[in-house]
């Protein structure tokens, strides 16, 4: 074999097939450095140790499976074959399988992407949104078939009203993260649910590896409605736990926070609805007291009775408006037929008397149309102040009061009806003022009070009687 002349190519070809058969499926451990990737995907990067370097290389198809990318100085064990490449003629190490050492690949890949995403601000408190005050529609991304989802709806079947629902989805396996990402996407650009939550149940790291891919978070981050992660059970942390806007330690959690929130704003409600029918009932009550309190008024018991004579009088006149527009109407058709026989004259007889005695006609109907428009308004604006007039308001305004004694509704009308020492209260325009009875009249006194008093309406000044004031009733 000493005396054979190979070609470079050859040799190379030769020597392969002995590496090949001796140096297959081999392991080296050593320190990742100059790591980089191709236009095709291809992994290269050196392996060392304090004395030597190996060039690797890492295909596509087995660089895509990697859980964790490359870091200078990240130690590292690989599995693969010697070879030679023979373009450049280098010894090379064709690895097939790579695992990180003092770190197992999902927990490497889990710390990279999680402070990948932490530099970018997907974890920052500002950005996480609270739960909307009343929601009506939930939106769950979870397995269609899993116990989580059941356990989730026994919670919320606790609240009414509640819409909710379900984008089935793998949670489990190598299209679980695309799907479930993909779900969250269709929920949140559907504008069918006001929150969302992302769940599935307990497992090891590599059954919820799904909730850690980086398309499951940019999901979350970028859904425009709020989301709650409740994936695995307490002591189990996922990347969509940090960007998520709720942390659930479960999804039975997940659902108890979403039923609480509806449960309270029901409580408010409740109570809302007590104290606004306690406060009406307040203000009925009181309303009734100060009513009873002018009942014996002789003023005012004749209120109503003028009131609806006052209103009979106000509808005829207001029935008065069409009829005269009606009336505007049928002149302003006979002018128009005046000026149209008047066209139709000859010139100068249209010249002469007619045209004289068509503008008299027109001058008389207006001065009619005027006058009658102006004695309706009178007649509105009488009926206006007489209504005005006869509000017990303005009545008090005018210097009179109204006294009763205290937890009585009667209005007191004699001095004798009153002892000493008994509480009065009196209404002014402007309050009330209570005052203490000191003395009371003698008994001859009070008879002759009594023989002479008569007590004047409170609205005697007020209220015109009919015909006081047109003088035609």
């Amino acid at each position: 074999m000493n005396d054979r002349v190979f070609s470079p190519s050859a040799l190379i070809a030769e020597v392969n097939n002995l590496l090949e058969q001796g140096f297959s499926g081999i392991h080296v451990e050593g320190e990742i450095t100059n790591a980089s990737t191709s236009g095709r995907g291809h992994l290269y990067f050196t392996l060392k140790d304090d004395h030597a370097n190996l060039d690797c290389v890492m295909w596509a198809s087995r660089a895509n499976k990697l859980k964790f990318d490359l870091e200078d100085g990240l130690a590292a064990r690989a599995r693969g074959s010697i070879t030679i490449y023979r373009q450049r003629g280098r010894f090379q190490l064709v690895v097939d399988a790579l695992e990180p050492q003092g770190i197992g690949a999902l927990q490497l890949a889990f710390e990279q992407l999680k402070r990948k995403l932490e530099t970018e601000g997907l974890f920052a408190p500002e950005r996480k949104r609270s739960m909307p005050a009343l929601p009506n529609r939930l939106g769950i991304v979870t397995s269609p078939t899993g116990a989580a989802l059941q356990d989730m709806l026994m919670v919320l079947r606790r609240v009414r009203n509640l819409e909710i629902v379900v984008a089935p989805t793998a949670v489990q396996g190598d299209a679980a993260a695309s799907e479930i990402a993909d779900a969250i996407d269709r929920l949140g650009a559907s504008g069918l649910v006001d929150l969302i939550i992302v769940a599935r149940g307990g497992g090891s790291l590599e059954d919820l590896w799904a909730f850690n891919e980086e398309p499951v978070a940019r999901a979350i981050a970028g859904c425009p409605v709020p989301v709650i992660s409740g994936v695995g059970h307490e002591i189990d942390i996922t990347i969509a736990d940090f960007v998520a806007d709720i942390r659930a330690t479960t999804p039975t959690q997940a659902a108890e926070l979403v039923a609480s929130r509806l449960e309270e704003q029901e409580r408010r409600l409740q109570s809302a609805t007590v104290a606004l029918a306690r406060d009406l009932r307040r203000h009925l009550a009181l309303a009734r007291s100060r009513l009873g309190g002018l009942a014996g008024s002789r003023g005012l018991a004749r209120v109503p009775h003028r009131v609806r004579a006052l209103r009979d009088r106000l509808d005829r006149a207001q029935r008065l408006g069409p009829a005269l527009r009606g009336l505007t109407e049928r002149m302003r058709a006979r002018l128009d037929r005046s000026v149209t026989l008047l066209g139709r004259l000859p010139g100068r007889v249209a010249a002469g008397g007619h045209r004289r005695l068509l503008d008299s006609r027109r001058e008389q109907m207006g001065q009619l149309m005027r006058f009658r428009l102006s004695r309706s308004a009178a007649e509105l604006a009488a009926k206006r102040r007489a209504l005005e007039n006869l509000s017990p308001k303005r009545v008090l305004e005018r210097g009179y009061s109204i006294t009763t004694v205290k937890g009585a509704t009667t209005p007191l009308k004699n001095p004798a009806a009153v002892r000493t020492g008994q509480i009065l209260l009196t209404r002014l325009a402007g309050g009330e003022l209570s005052s203490i009875v000191a003395d009371r009249p003698s008994r001859k006194r009070r008879t002759a009070e009594i023989a002479s008093e008569r007590q004047p309406s409170l609205f005697s000044d007020l209220i015109d009687e009919p015909g006081e004031r047109d003088g035609t009733e």
